[in-house]
């Protein structure tokens, strides 16, 4: 979820990325629908249970999946360039929209927001909502490729070190200023996709003939029954002990590569193709669904409140995710460009990229 498909679909994108997305994605919008729910009163009870940091691990590991060879392809200053377009471009224009309508709209809100809080745009992300996640990905994806660059020559064990000292300082600093937390805590998630690279990129690679699923499924399951014993009823990282957060390692990992495991087999057996479609839109439902999701939920409320919880957050999640394609879809026949990637195109006298 880290580059925008702008006009023409990107050519041999592997399938079980997006399925991968699209599991993923689908379970945000979750996440958010039910807790805006529950901010407006709502008695639902939670059908999945997770950490809430559970779900966007996945999306780090992806990008790390592919960041040496874009690393080697752009060098440091060209890559940063990419990523400004493709990560940080989108999450002001995006996260300025967002505002706007939370400010103008604040009388329709869970969380009343004022003007002050563009201000957070550039020092807490956390504050703007899901927005955080761009910009910490790119804060993560240059650190990276910047410290490889320089000195750590993509080495595997000299990364793996600082990846695990960097996970371990962010149980002790947790201020999200310029979110610094989420940089500490997701690096080792992108470091972890880079060192998977090797293993799953090749057209004959072995991940995915599932073997290794025989040896970690049952050290799976033995971590699940621990986690229900000792954590039940925490959703949050930041109730863990030391032990709870370094568990959280590998019955992340081990779920994360169990959801890449199964988009193989769907995209192999090019069965439900609808992930596939919703994960190529990914970016877009991210940026854009907690829009929809609070105009829908303002709605339902006003116009049918009696309606049973659970029906009303189906509509919620799937009216989410629609509403954000068909947006992104919309922007994209008018000639909007411009509100996804720094182009001129769309504006009446100019038709270039921006240099």
């Amino acid at each position: 979820m880290s580059t925008p498909v702008v006009g023409n679909a990107k050519i041999n994108r592997r399938g079980w990325i997006d399925y991968s997305r699209g599991f993923v994605i689908i379970y945000v919008v979750y996440r958010h629908a039910m807790t805006g729910l529950l901010a407006a009163g709502i008695p639902i009870n939670n059908a999945i249970y997770l950490i809430q940091e559970s779900s966007m691990p996945v999306f780090f590991i992806v990008s790390g999946i592919f960041i040496k060879a874009s690393a080697d392809k752009r060098g440091l200053g060209t890559f940063i360039k990419f990523k400004l377009e493709s990560l940080i471009y989108p999450y002001l224009i995006w996260g300025g929209i967002h505002l706007s309508i939370q400010i103008l709209l604040s009388e329709y809100t869970n969380y009343e927001k004022d003007i002050f809080y563009f201000t957070y745009l550039l020092t807490q992300p956390r504050a703007v909502d899901q927005f955080w996640y761009l910009y910490a990905l790119f804060s993560v994806m240059v650190i990276f490729v910047g410290l490889n660059l320089a000195w750590l020559k993509f080495k595997v064990l000299p990364n793996m070190l600082v990846a695990l000292v960097l996970y371990l300082s962010s149980y002790f600093v947790s201020t999200d200023w310029f979110s610094i937390n989420d940089i500490l805590f997701y690096y080792l998630f992108l470091c972890v996709g880079f060192l998977m690279s090797e293993y799953m990129l090749p057209v004959n690679n072995q991940f995915f003939t599932g073997r290794w699923i025989l040896f970690v499924l049952p050290i799976f399951v033995a971590l699940q029954f621990f986690w229900w014993s000792r954590y039940v009823g925490i959703h949050r990282l930041e109730q863990l002990d030391f032990l709870g957060f370094w568990m959280f390692i590998p019955i992340t990992l081990i779920g994360a590569f169990l959801i890449f495991f199964i988009a193989h087999k769907l995209d192999e057996w090019n069965a439900l193709k609808f992930l596939k479609y919703i994960g190529g839109h990914s970016l877009y439902i991210y940026i854009m669904h907690l829009i929809f999701s609070a105009a829908v939920r303002v709605f339902l409320l006003k116009v049918w409140p009696e309606l049973p919880p659970f029906v009303m957050l189906t509509i919620v999640i799937i009216s989410s995710i629609l509403m954000s394609i068909g947006t992104y879809k919309v922007l994209m026949k008018l000639n909007m460009k411009f509100l996804f990637e720094p182009t001129l195109e769309g504006f009446p006298f100019f038709g270039k990229k921006l240099q």
